[in-house]
Parts: C-alpha cells; sequence; structure tokens
C-alpha cells in the first residue's frame, strides 16, 4: 500500500490511499483483522490503463476475491494459463487463487472497480474453511481446482454483505468488517462443499508430487534466452516418469510444459516492452529468438497484437 501511494503520488493514511485527481477517484483500503486476516477494500475508477501484476510466490497463502466490474471498456484477469476477458456490462464473482500462480489485471480507463481480496494462511482455511485437517491444504487447493469448483457468481446475500464492506465509514469497527467477510467467506466455502459432494476426485497430489512438479517449473523459466529442458531431462531430473510428469503438470499449472514455457516467455516480452528499456529487437534476442519475425508471431499469437502495436 505504500509503494502503492509512492506511485501514485498520493497519501498513505489510516491504512487507505486516496486516489488523487490525476489519477481517477475512489480508494484502496487495508483492514487488518483477527488471526493474521489482512484484507484489501478497493473502490475506484481510473483516467488511464492500468496493468497490475501479482507474481507468485514461495510462502504458502491464499487470496479469497470477491470483484465486481462496472461501465466495462476493457478488463481482463489471467490466473496463470486462464485468461477471462470482458469487454462490455458487468461482471461479479466470488474466486479463490493461490501463491502457485501469477495473477494479472488489464484494466482499460473509465472501468468501475469495487474489490474485496483477502489474504488466507493455511491454517486459518483448515480452522475455518473445513479443510481436512488431516490433509495439507495445498493438496485439497488443487483438488478443488482440477474439479474447476473454484468460482462462483455473486448471489444476492453476497452482494449485500459486499456493498456493506464497500461502505467506507471511519466508524466502521474491525468486528463489522471481520463478520461481514467471515459471512461471505462462508457462503463461498458452502458452495465448494456442495460442488464437492457431486464431483468425482479427478485427481490426487501428494505432498511431494507438488514439490517435484513446482522444482520442475522453476528450472523451466529459469532462463528465457535458452530452449527449455524437454520432458525426458524435466522427467529424470526429478525421478518421475514423463506421463506422469506431463499429467501432473497440466493439472497443477493448466498447460503442458512447453506451452507454459511459451507462455511465460511472452510475458517477460511484454513485461520488457512495457518498461521502455528494451527494443523490440534486444527483447526478442534476450529471450532467445534468432530469427526475430519468429519471436513477432509468437507474440501476436499471445496477446493479439505485434510487438510494435503494443508500443504504440
Amino acid at each position: 500500500m505504500e509503494d502503492l501511494a509512492e506511485f501514485l503520488g498520493a497519501e498513505f493514511a489510516n491504512n487507505t490511499v486516496q486516489f488523487p485527481e490525476a489519477t481517477g477517484s475512489g480508494y484502496m483500503k487495508l483492514v487488518e483483522l483477527p488471526d493474521g486476516v489482512e484484507a484489501l477494500i478497493s473502490h475506484f475508477r481510473l483516467k488511464h490503463d492500468m496493468l497490475l501484476e501479482r507474481k507468485k510466490d514461495n510462502s504458502e497463502y491464499y487470496t479469497f476475491c470477491c470483484e465486481e466490474i462496472k461501465d466495462v471498456t476493457g478488463f481482463s484477469i489471467t490466473i496463470e494459463s486462464d485468461t477471462y476477458a470482458l469487454e462490455q456490462n458487468g461482471q461479479s464473482a466470488l474466486y479463490l487463487t493461490s501463491f502457485l500462480y501469477d495473477v494479472g489485471y488489464s484494466l482499460k480507463k473509465n472501468t468501475l472497480v469495487n474489490s474485496i481480496r483477502v489474504l488466507l494462511k493455511p491454517e486459518w482455511m483448515k480452522k475455518y474453511l473445513g479443510f481436512d485437517k488431516g490433509q495439507g491444504v495445498l493438496q485439497q487447493y488443487l483438488e478443488l481446482k482440477t474439479a474447476g469448483v473454484l468460482y462462483k457468481k455473486i448471489d444476492a446475500e453476497a452482494r449485500q454483505l459486499f456493498s456493506e464492506l464497500l461502505k467506507n465509514d471511519k466508524s466502521n469497527s474491525t468486528l463489522y468488517y471481520y463478520s461481514r467477510l467471515l459471512r461471505l467467506i462462508e457462503k463461498f466455502s458452502a458452495s465448494l462443499d456442495e460442488q464437492m459432494l457431486r464431483q468425482p476426485k479427478t485427481m490426487e497430489f501428494s505432498s511431494d508430487d507438488i514439490e517435484r512438479i513446482r522444482k520442475i517449473e522453476t528450472r523451466l523459466i529459469s532462463d528465457f534466452s535458452v530452449p527449455p529442458p524437454t520432458i525426458p531431462e524435466l522427467a529424470k531430473s526429478v525421478a518421475l516418469s514423463e506421463s506422469k510428469l506431463k499429467s501432473l503438470f497440466k493439472a497443477v499449472y493448466g498447460l503442458p510444459p512447453f506451452e507454459y514455457f511459451q507462455k511465460h516467455r511472452m510475458e517477460k516480452a511484454r513485461v520488457m516492452l512495457l518498461s521502455n528499456k528494451y527494443s523490440i529487437k534486444d527483447v526478442g534476442y534476450a529471450l532467445g529468438y534468432v530469427n526475430l519475425s519468429n519471436f513477432t508471431l509468437a507474440f501476436k499469437k499471445q496477446f493479439g497484437q505485434l510487438p510494435s502495436e503494443l508500443l504504440k
């Protein structure tokens, strides 16, 4: 929040960043709650396009999100390999993300964003969300993810709780926020329970399996200037069969290994270009392309525009 305030040229006071008029209108507010829970409440409209990225981490945590996007001129959210785009009208949803995945937001100016994001630790999820205390939270999260049940539309009661939480009233107590956030998360958790009863397990994950796949992922995207390791090389490095490596990797990260490498290589290219520190030629060569036309074609395939169009 302090970094955001500095970037916007705004003041960070009373755990709140008020957007300056030159940037837009609205606020982002940090709410610190019992049991190590932190919530970020946002209500803003910007005068400029925004690209925001949250990088994956090695510390295990989860983020419960409640979002509503209105007056859309262009919005997309990317959670690892899945991108949800919105060009008009509005959308609202409850969903859960984890530390395993990069999350990116592309927001066009004048779009209204209402958002609540709650940082949750594994211990809290076991205590309050009904996760099996004998099994790791990450394994259970991945089982939910592969079953496709980590997303829920906002119903009438959730919308009412959401509206109450967005009221930026200085007199609101910690109990005011905590009780409503707990109820909102409880509704989401109940929907997960109902759906999981109807869903057969698609894949079980051991902690060793997850650790091996994470090592492969780290190795795969450690150096984009050289070709990625082959499947046989990766499988041998973590003592997995090639077939199990491919099925586990896709279950955890949503893409086969080479497609995952290519996606992140192009994401790296976009970040380098947007920094205005490198030419298209520099970026292509830095990311291992000998033929720049292959680089521009790969970039357009992922983002729907040429690197030169992005720079404009």
